[in-house]
């Protein structure tokens, strides 16, 4: 669908509604449209997400968990975009448009804050993982559980090696992870008359079990990522530092659910990690992907293959001598 037939469909779905089609942004996954939807003299600022390659099974289990956290999440400062409909059959999903930047945004520093500032946007990020978790906990004694529908052959190895390790770690909490829990997935909102406050958006579309574990490593994942493209790589602009980041996020979520990481929950993470830095090689898991995860795989290659190719799941992280202090 394009923007004039997302258009058409809306008001079909809202009748009596004038809507006005204000931006069409082409993500790795999906096409987003932001839309206006007026009646007299109210206007609701909406979301249209249509998923590529989608299954509808996939697209209203993202409804369904959007819907959850919505409903479930009791807080001032942490939320989600409200859930409006789903039509699984065209791959459509409506949502409220929240306020705000992405933490990505900032950590590529096209902006820069102040650290105190980033501090406090990582401080409320661990909350709202630790939210999630505790709305998504699987309290029913179910152990990992693998999606092997899912085109994931990284991810789902890493579950299924992780089943013997879990035992020698602290968190042993399992829950339906949240998969891909990146800076391009928080937005951070904050006005001088307002307090800070945090949206989590793109919920999992998947039917995955693990301990938060695999949540941690994809935010790793992301904050490395980051420092893989500009102004960083070439502009030498590096004002945050990944491990130090890192670190304060697992603190921060610790301190929520009281529970200390050993070396063997770092190990975890660890390889986590690693899985997702060889996910990110494999496009060949999203069928027809795009023009975009295309580009951004060249220039990996081009320009991080020293960081794509790391031995061993310690390889640059965590320095041994810093584990035990987490």
């Amino acid at each position: 669908m394009n923007r004039e037939e997302v258009q058409r469909y809306m008001e079909a779905r809202y009748p009596g509604c004038k809507v006005k089609s204000k931006m069409t942004i082409h993500c790795r996954n999906s096409r987003i449209f932001r839309m206006d939807v007026c009646r007299g003299k109210t206007q609701d600022k909406i979301v249209v997400k249509i998923s590529r390659n989608y299954q509808p099974d996939e697209v209203f289990l993202e409804y369904a968990n959007l819907s959850r956290f919505y409903n479930g999440c009791r807080s001032m400062a942490i939320s989600s975009p409200r859930p409006l409909f789903v039509d699984e059959a065209k791959g459509i999903l409506a949502m409220s448009c929240v306020p705000g930047s992405n933490l990505a945004y900032m950590l590529h520093e096209i902006k820069p804050v102040s650290q105190s500032y980033l501090n406090s946007t990582i401080d409320l990020s661990a909350a709202a993982l630790a939210k999630y978790h505790a709305i998504f906990s699987q309290d029913n004694g179910e152990s990992i559980s693998i999606d092997h529908a899912a085109r994931e052959d990284d991810i789902n190895h890493f579950l299924e090696t992780s089943r013997t390790i879990i035992d020698d770690c602290n968190l042993k909490t399992m829950v339906t992870p949240f998969f891909d829990f990146t800076p391009w997935n928080i937005i951070i909102e904050d006005s001088p008359s307002k307090s800070m406050k945090l949206y989590l958006i793109d919920f999992p579309r998947r039917g995955y079990v693990s301990t938060p574990h695999l949540d941690f490593a994809r935010f790793r994942f992301g904050l490395e990522l980051i420092k893989q493209f500009p102004p960083a790589r070439f502009l030498g602009i590096n004002r945050w530092d990944v491990d130090l980041l890192f670190d304060r996020f697992l603190k921060g979520y610790c301190r929520k659910i009281n529970v200390d990481l050993n070396i063997d929950d770092l190990s975890l993470i660890a390889r986590g990690r690693t899985a997702f830095i060889r996910r990110a090689q494999d496009l060949g898991r999203k069928g027809r992907y795009g023009l975009q995860p295309t580009l951004e795989q060249l220039y990996l290659q081009t320009f991080s293959r020293q960081w794509l190719d790391q031995k061993g799941i310690f390889s640059r992280w965590p320095g041994l001598g810093r584990a035990e202090k987490v």
